[in-house]
């Protein structure tokens, strides 16, 4: 969502093994619950289409431990949601 669809994450998953040993540091980027996630100007297409709706923080986070295990699909999954949501309100 912050790069408006140019670049997807990967699905993390830590592969072990009883041969050898593995070490692994971890860093997470957590924004302020409130803030708003939304794509730089830059990164919006030519056309000023947002592939993504805006949304906060603690509504992903909602999404993802009461409703969806995380996945490839999730994004598209909680946007789904997220304007479901907003059709529901009016």
């Amino acid at each position: 969502a912050l790069t408006n669809g140019k670049y997807r994450s990967c699905l993390h998953r830590a592969v072990v093994n009883r041969d050898s040993e593995r070490k692994s540091l971890a860093f997470f980027l957590n924004p302020n619950k409130d803030n708003i996630v939304r794509a730089p100007e830059e990164l919006v297409l030519k056309d000023g289409r947002r592939v993504y709706p805006d949304f906060t923080w603690a509504a992903f986070l909602g999404f993802t431990q009461h409703n969806y295990r995380a996945d490839m699909n999730t994004l598209d999954e909680f946007c789904s949601w997220l304007l479901n949501q907003g059709q529901q309100q009016k």
